[in-house]
């Protein structure tokens, strides 16, 4: 990114281990079966060696009013999420407001500090996705940070798929009832307030983990984005820039390659670069089962709609059992939101997990890169060294550079080791706090559908 203005950014599931339940079929069973791929993948291959959201939100409306101007309040969330290091209190951000217009996401970031480099204890900006990207690319371009990991830029706000849900919903409006309209339109509701929740909560995460470092803190780039009161001017890249940063990458691929065969004598990168290329297969392969569980449980929430749909129907066609059918009807209903709800926790605290440490630790084989690359100087550099002194020509220049490249080499390792061990620390506090999250939810959602379940049959024998 380029910026033209500011200078200076109680029932329960079954045990995966033992299968599906001999008794059950469809959905179902298909979700238990994912549930065994998900728990085998994190038990042999993560196995690491929050969020509590609270949200007042302004009455919907229509749905497109919901979708081009959509306005979320949150109050003490993304700060309960254990994805960055300890914070000593001197530097808080949090994302207090969001708006959605059209293609672009608004944030409200409010800042409290004690720090002396910042000018004013207490900030509020308003941010877009750009300049989050343009502050990321700030911070993974400035040398100064070549032996940290740079938290990773949030994932860019998609909302195509909600939009094309409302652009179907409207063409068929006068084909449905208002009954079927308004259950759609919840539906829809429901998908954009989860989607709306991951990207608030994705771009707040970002600048906890900025917050909490010792040093990126105290990067002129991100006090203007925290102060800076005025629109940063930071521009989408043009294709010259996206062409450019396509042969960047691609050099930096090949650049990879190269230094995959270079001879390291430090145990301790050996380990690290073996166990981050390995984690990185797993946890790709863990994401996607992850998302087929999440997708499972949704199939299961659109199973109850359409069943609640068919029992409403035949309650229509047989006065006998109308009332017996409506009932029936409304306990499904029940049971579609619940199970609608268990499919979004899922996904935020199983899916966004496995995603964020896709992005994290993409960041933590970066870092090793840089380490590489300046390793790869530094013989380069004594090798020239070495030719030097065989001429008898620029020696001191020569012994000028490899010095350099040398302090460097060792900057880059000291503080790489200290980022991995903290990365690693942070991983396991992490994946700790969601499981533990997740589960926790796994056990109110199962009583809770049981609950309704058996307020919907004491209903029934009235019948």
């Amino acid at each position: 990114m380029s910026p033209v203005g500011a200078a200076g950014e109680k029932g329960t599931v079954e045990d995966p281990q033992t299968g599906t339940h001999p008794q059950r079929g469809g959905v179902m069973a298909e979700e238990l079966s994912t549930w065994q791929e998900v728990y085998h993948c994190w038990s042999v291959y993560i196995r690491p060696y929050g969020d509590g959201y609270s949200r007042e939100s302004t009455p919907f409306g229509r749905i497109d009013y919901l979708l081009n101007n959509f306005t979320v309040l949150w109050r003490e969330h993304a700060s309960t999420v254990s994805l960055s290091d300890e914070n000593d209190g001197r530097l808080t951000v949090s994302i207090s407001d969001a708006v959605s217009e059209l293609e672009t996401v608004k944030f409200t970031i409010q800042t409290k500090t004690a720090l002396p480099s910042f000018s004013q204890h207490q900030m509020s900006v308003i941010r877009c996705h750009e300049e989050f990207i343009w502050l990321h690319d700030m911070l993974s371009e400035n040398p100064e940070y070549a032996g940290y990991i740079i938290p990773p830029a949030p994932p860019k706000p998609d909302f195509e798929e909600a939009r094309d849900k409302l652009t179907r919903v409207t063409a068929a409006e006068n084909t449905m009832t208002e009954e079927e309209y308004k259950k759609l339109r919840k539906e829809l509701e429901s998908d954009y307030l989860a989607l709306f929740k991951k990207t608030v909560a994705m771009h707040e995460i970002y600048l906890l983990r900025i917050a909490a470092h010792n040093k990126l803190r105290e990067d002129s780039n991100f006090r203007v984005f925290l102060e800076y009161a005025k629109d940063l001017k930071v521009r989408s890249k043009n294709k010259k820039e996206i062409i450019g940063g396509f042969f960047k990458s691609m050099t930096k691929n090949v650049d990879e390659a190269l230094l995959s065969g270079q001879k390291d004598k430090d145990e301790f990168f050996i380990e690290r670069r073996t166990f981050l290329e390995d984690y990185h297969l797993r946890i790709k392969e863990t994401t996607k089962k992850s998302e087929s569980l999440s997708a499972s449980t949704n199939g299961l929430s659109f199973d109850y709609m359409q069943v609640a749909g068919c029992l409403a129907l035949l309650s229509t066609r047989d006065p006998s059992l109308q009332r017996f059918m409506a009932q029936s009807a409304i306990t499904f209903e029940s049971l579609q939101k619940l199970q609608k709800r268990t499919s979004t926790d899922e996904d935020l605290k199983l899916t966004d997990l496995f995603k964020y440490y896709q992005r994290e630790t993409q960041a933590a084989k970066s870092l090793l890169y840089r380490r590489g690359r300046a390793l790869a100087d530094k013989e380069i550099a004594e090798g020239k060294l070495e030719q030097a002194q065989k001429k008898f020509k620029d020696i001191p220049t020569a012994e000028a550079y490899v010095e350099d490249c040398k302090i460097r080499f060792e900057s880059i390792s000291d503080m790489a080791k200290t980022e991995l061990d903290t990365f690693k620390n942070r991983r396991l506090e992490t994946y700790r706090k969601h499981l533990v999250d997740m589960s926790e939810l796994q056990i109110r959602h199962s009583q809770s559908i049981i609950s309704e379940l058996t307020k919907g049959l004491e209903l029934l024998k009235d019948f």
